[in-house]
């Protein structure tokens, strides 16, 4: 019965997962799959959802959909059963997350996994929409394993399908991290179809030029707090080299990534006029495979080279295709953008020639530096996307910021037409009169699944785990001594 509680509880609508949250018989099961200081959370959420959902029983259309990040969507096996991303119970199914050498579908077909709904990470925005009445949102779950332009249809027809159930009312997308690339991906696809029947779009922490921690999983694999290190024990590196879709969340090439554009305003300078790569997230060129040195052979080096062109390619794409868009179309779109956490900003190799020892990662923030500023995952450079309407700002950690009252409060007046409040400048956002007045996340501990520790948002730190302690932790985690497995993203 436990399981059966906790699968309904991962698969369920958010109504749904309340009452199991609030059920006599359930409230237990569910409370160890949170761990304790994420049911407390999760329980007053309930409780709001219980109430949003009596109280506007007859609410509007759906109007909105909302596009979770890199591996906020819960990915369930058809044929197997059971979540595959990421329950503790099936851990020892992560590396059958692996793509086969076309990204396509699963390396192995009885492997099939479908997108089901989001994880409970998120479930203090939509709490906040359903409690509005004057939203009715779904979410749009997808596999982030493969290419957002593989996504991208499916989008398409989720837009086009509340447009045509809402009375052909606009439809607003609101996107979290990853999922703001999918909804470029999906326009710069389908946008003379999508335009007329969509409102107004709201990105929230998304790595619109990529983040610096990808590139440094793809070239040392997975460091930082207790729960990723698990990850790796689970998810080898060649698997992670085929999710072409989180690999799309590399840097962006030199060129394209602000400060490296011919027409930049804000040039970046490197320290070093003689660095060999002039990045301001990198020393070495990611998208060249030798240059990762991964000790690989000759086919998987071409088959990564493959992955890479295919990642370099999205990132040009997606610029010239939003250059190209129409001023009026990008009036409708805003930014919220995280500041005030240290973030990966740049990884150095150690020496030259390159070493496998390790990179240097650059984690300082440096105020007013937009390439030394971020939400402890995405540096400000990245998170900022030229010539839309509003680009706003908040002092919050990347997983946190859709549960931040100010944010979802802000992003509500954005999709009706109404002044946005949050800071027009980074510093604005830090101001200690601007930064006390700022809420805390909604649900901390549901939204992280680790503890941030003043401007340190908990996951940087780089331990090396040995075997003994690795297997103590893995036996930690039927047990809840390793909090947030769950709910893992590396972004």
């Amino acid at each position: 019965m436990a399981n059966s509680f906790t699968h309904a509880f991962q698969t369920g609508s958010i109504e749904e997962r309340a009452r199991l949250a609030l059920g006599q018989d359930s409230a237990a099961t569910i409370r160890a799959h949170l761990g304790e200081d994420a049911f407390v959370e999760y329980e007053q959420i309930a409780h709001r959802v219980v109430k949003a959902a009596r109280d506007h029983l007859a609410g509007p259309p759906p109007n909105l959909i909302f596009i979770p990040g890199v591996m906020g969507s819960q990915l369930m096996s058809t044929q197997l059963g059971g979540i595959w991303w990421v329950d503790v119970r099936t851990r020892q199914h992560i590396e059958h997350l692996r793509l086969n050498a076309a990204g396509t579908q699963s390396s192995n077909p009885r492997h099939a996994l479908v997108p089901v709904t989001t994880d409970p990470s998120y479930e203090p925005f939509r709490a906040a929409v359903l409690e509005r009445g004057d939203f009715c949102h779904i979410v749009y779950p997808y596999d982030w394993r493969m290419s957002l332009s593989r996504a991208a249809d499916g989008l398409r027809d989720a837009i086009l399908g509340m447009h045509a159930s809402n009375g052909q009312r606009k439809v607003h997308l609101v996107a979290h991290s990853m999922g703001g690339l999918l909804i470029r991906a999906t326009l710069m696809a389908h946008g003379a179809e999508l335009w007329p029947k969509i409102g107004r779009i709201a990105f929230i922490g998304t790595p619109h030029f990529g983040a610096p921690a990808i590139a440094s999983y793809l070239r040392h694999h997975f460091w930082g707090w207790e729960g990723m290190a698990l990850l790796g024990r689970y998810l080898s590196p060649a698997a992670f080299r085929s999710l072409r879709g989180v690999l799309e969340l590399l840097p962006a090439p030199c060129g394209i990534y602000p400060g490296t554009r011919p027409e930049s305003a804000d040039r970046w300078i490197p320290a070093n006029a003689a660095d060999r790569y002039q990045h301001p997230c990198l020393d070495f060129d990611t998208y060249r495979a030798t240059d990762l040195e991964l000790a690989l052979g000759q086919d998987e080096t071409a088959k990564l080279q493959g992955v890479l062109d295919g990642s370099a390619t999205f990132h040009r794409d997606l610029w010239s295709a939003h250059v190209a868009l129409d001023q009026a179309f990008r009036d409708r779109m805003a930014v919220i953008a995280g500041v005030g956490f240290k973030t990966v900003f740049r990884l150095e190799t150690p020496g030259w020639p390159q070493s496998l020892a390790g990179s240097r990662k650059i984690t300082q923030r440096v105020p007013d530096d937009p390439h030394r500023d971020g939400d402890g995952r995405v540096p400000l450079a990245s998170a900022q996307l030229p010539y839309v309407a509003q680009t706003r700002y908040v002092r919050g950690e990347h997983g946190a910021l859709p549960s931040i009252p100010a944010v979802h409060e802000d992003v509500f007046r954005w999709l009706n037409g109404e002044q946005m409040k949050l800071p027009i400048s980074s510093r604005g956002a830090l101001a200690d009169h601007l930064a006390l007045a700022d809420p805390l996340p909604a649900a901390g501990h549901l939204a992280r699944g680790v503890q941030s520790r003043g401007d340190d948002p908990g996951y940087l730190d780089e331990r090396h785990y040995t075997e003994d302690e690795l297997a103590a932790l893995d036996a930690g985690l039927d047990t809840g001594l390793v909090p947030g497995f769950n709910r893992l993203h590396i972004l």
